[in-house]
């Protein structure tokens, strides 16, 4: 295909618009990873359908023109107000220019803002009034999922809280969650803060918990972002954010009223032994991890009965960065800390791990996609509290009968010809009884 210089201008022109187009009408799905090849394919579909009806070009040229989508769709996202779904730390970001005192006072009216404390009565009450962001995607989603979200939020407040199993995935990302947070102050030379559960401002029934905000103003460019942390067990580390992760950065920053956030995925492994940690030397980043379980020799039963969640609860100590690998520094830390918890606390075990893989991207705060899901969130809420008073049974999952096949046996009744059966399903039978005419004959006689 060749064009001339007006040729070209009215092609882009026309591109553009159709990629203005599908943003305007399809903008709540851009939380799904393959929202940009649905836009490319579906433009280009268009664009290539008109080309060929005009004679400009012919079926064997679709790769060409999708090319050319692609390329304007990157040089459109340089200059749209509507942000890239995610930007990987490997290409150029353009910082933003903030105002250092107006950023400090928005984190300090965040850190003051009242919240019952943590594991509280007041606190699974005020939690069990919100949607999270974390789950705020089912309300996003298929049919389906907005049902278990509805079904959930319905149910009864329940406060037990059960035994923790340490060899869970879940667990394993509430256990290395505060170590990702080490290294990132560590590598991106930053502080960051916990700021609970935050409701939003406006949208009540939203509730936030970021893992983290950059609260050390003489790091400029991470002042006032976000962080949010998924510690990874199994799953392929791609940098490209799952849906219900990137839906829950953007419902973080709305309701924080904060414009970026660092995505930060991990993936920790553990050593085997103490042997094999001291011979890698391999991984940049490594260390230790005590494992304490709280002591209940001087504690009565009534307050081991009260403290059971903390009991049964581990408790990690993390091994500072700037603490050398070497074996006489890990020991003496290990020693200190060993000593400052001996009287409430026993060591169970110690932990080697080391980082295997990360990934950081940036996340910016996408106001249009936030404007067209608020809807679809109020009105799940909505249902949620009519439910409440209505009643929400028809929304529990539909569960499958187990159809179990039989085994029948069949066994010989001592040397004769009779067999007994065992086991035969009974559902829609008959009995069949065999008479012996002759006996029952003279029987009758």
């Amino acid at each position: 295909m060749e064009f001339n210089d007006n040729d070209l201008l009215d092609i882009e022109t026309n591109i553009y618009e159709n990629i203005e187009e599908y943003l305007r009408l399809e903008i709540i799905n851009v939380s799904s990873p393959h929202f940009y090849a649905e836009l490319i394919e579906d433009v280009t579909n268009v664009i290539h359908d008109y080309w060929v009806d005009c004679g400009i070009c012919t079926d064997d040229d679709y790769e060409e023109v999708e090319n050319i989508v692609e390329h304007l769709l990157d040089v459109y996202l340089d200059f749209s107000v509507i942000p890239r779904r995610s930007i990987s730390y490997h290409s150029f970001i353009e910082p933003l220019d903030k105002n250092i005192a107006e950023m400090l006072d928005k984190i300090n009216a965040l850190k003051n803002l009242p919240q019952p404390k943590q594991k509280t009565k007041e606190w699974y009450e005020f939690r069990y009034n919100l949607i999270t962001a974390s789950n705020i995607w089912k309300a996003l989603s298929s049919p389906a999922q907005r049902n278990s979200l509805i079904y959930d939020k319905c149910k009864p407040l329940n406060m037990f809280q059960s035994s923790t199993n340490t060899e869970s995935a879940m667990h394993w990302g509430i256990k290395y969650e505060p170590l990702t947070v080490m290294w990132y102050e560590h590598v991106y030379q930053t502080k960051l803060d916990d700021f609970g559960c935050i409701q939003h401002p406006i949208h009540k029934c939203i509730g936030a918990s970021p893992d983290g905000i950059n609260t050390d103003p003489t790091n400029k460019a991470l002042f006032g972002r976000m962080v949010e942390i998924k510690n990874i067990v199994n799953r392929e580390i791609t940098g490209c954010p799952k849906e219900e992760y990137w839906v829950q950065t953007q419902v973080q920053m709305e309701t924080c009223d904060l414009d970026e956030c660092d995505f930060v995925e991990t993936r920790f492994k553990e050593y085997e032994n103490e042997e094999q940690f001291y011979l890698d030397n391999d991984h940049e980043h490594k260390g230790v991890i005590l494992h304490f379980m709280l002591k209940t020799t001087n504690m009565s039963v009534n307050e081991i009965s009260a403290n059971l969640s903390a009991i049964n609860s581990p408790i990690y100590k993390y091994m500072p960065f700037d603490i050398s690998c070497n074996k006489d520094a890990i020991n003496h830390w290990i020693n200190e800390t060993k000593l400052i918890y001996q009287n409430e606390m026993l060591l169970f075990s110690t932990l080697y791990w080391y980082l295997d893989e990360y990934s950081c991207v940036l996340i910016q705060r996408n106001r249009a996609w936030f404007q067209a899901a608020a809807p679809i969130i109020e009105d799940t809420w909505a249902t949620i509290l009519k439910e409440r008073e209505e009643g929400y049974q028809h929304r529990a999952a539909k569960k499958r009968a187990i159809k179990v096949e039989p085994i029948v046996h069949v066994d010989k009744i001592d040397d004769s010809t009779s067999q007994s059966i065992r086991n035969m399903p009974l559902a829609n039978s008959i009995c069949l009884v065999k008479l012996n005419h002759n006996a029952f004959a003279e029987e009758t006689l």
